[in-house]
């Protein structure tokens, strides 16, 4: 500031308080003003002291603290559920602010409590659960909570189930406590997770239901195609065989296709082979 003052600035003699380096000798008026607007600026950011009781409910202090991610237990078994509550409770960024052991009754409490994240804990079938899934996501439930299963998806198909009834994935309870707590973590953030990892269905080969010979109503004339059909004979030669035109050997052929639910020629012929019409 020397180059401003016109001169060497003199040493400041601090005092205890901060408002008393207004009263400090400064060569600078610019100065002056600089440091009233550095302990204004101070003092509307300086923060108020936080609550440190850590209750997930208390509202004294909240503005200091991140937003925690709310967990909601839905638990028949009350030793489970304490156990959950346990590894919940001391996790930073988490907090379980409810319970309930009757899921017909939870709906009115994650109303209330508003959750992030509901733990479902299994019950006696999957539809039983998906149905309680989808009363927690109603308008009168949580329809913003993300509602994991405590259970696994034996198959793809029930985790395809899981996640049209609005759930956000499953696990079982013999997770380690950190997988859990990770698994919670995770669904709060909007992922789904399925652990472990469902068995993928294969869909089975259609075998298409073949009707007996005497159950399609092939007339004399179609059966006698289909078994010249069978010896590999083109339309022309049928005809040539049978005194028959070419169309008309196609327009019998079409109707003994479509009795015995044959898709093509190939497939016609190896059903007169199979049910014996080539001799």
């Amino acid at each position: 500031m020397a180059a401003l003052t016109g001169g060497p600035a003199r040493v400041l003699r601090h005092r205890a308080h901060p408002q008393d380096a207004l009263h400090t000798e400064i060569d600078n008026p610019l100065d002056l003003l600089a440091g009233h607007q550095l302990l204004a600026d101070a003092a509307r950011t300086a923060p108020e002291p936080a609550c440190t009781c850590h209750h997930p409910l208390c509202p004294t202090g909240a503005a200091h603290r991140p937003v925690a991610t709310r967990v909601f237990l839905v638990e028949r078994h009350p030793v489970v559920s304490a156990g959950l509550r346990s590894v919940l409770a001391g996790v930073a960024g988490l907090a379980v602010v409810g319970s309930s052991a009757d899921p017909a009754h939870a709906v009115r409490s994650v109303h209330r409590t508003r959750p992030d994240v509901v733990l479902l804990g299994r019950g006696a079938t999957l539809d039983g659960d998906l149905a309680t899934v989808a009363a927690l996501r109603r308008p009168d439930g949580a329809p913003d909570a993300r509602v994991l299963l405590l259970r696994r998806a034996e198959t793809t198909t029930e985790a395809s189930r899981i996640l049209m009834a609005g759930g956000s994935g499953c696990f079982p309870l013999d997770l380690p406590p950190e997988r859990i707590v990770d698994a919670v973590r995770l669904v709060a953030a909007g992922g789904t997770l399925f652990l472990p990892a469902p068995v993928p269905v294969r869909p089975q080969p259609v075998v298409p239901v073949e009707l007996p010979l005497d159950q399609t109503g092939l007339t004399d004339r179609e059966r006698e195609v289909l078994a010249q059909l069978a010896l590999g004979l083109s339309n022309a030669e049928i005809g040539r065989r049978l005194a028959l035109a070419e169309a008309t050997v196609k327009k019998h052929l079409t109707q003994a296709m479509r009795k015995t639910g044959q898709s093509d020629r190939l497939r016609a012929a190896l059903y007169a082979v199979r049910h014996g019409l080539a001799g």
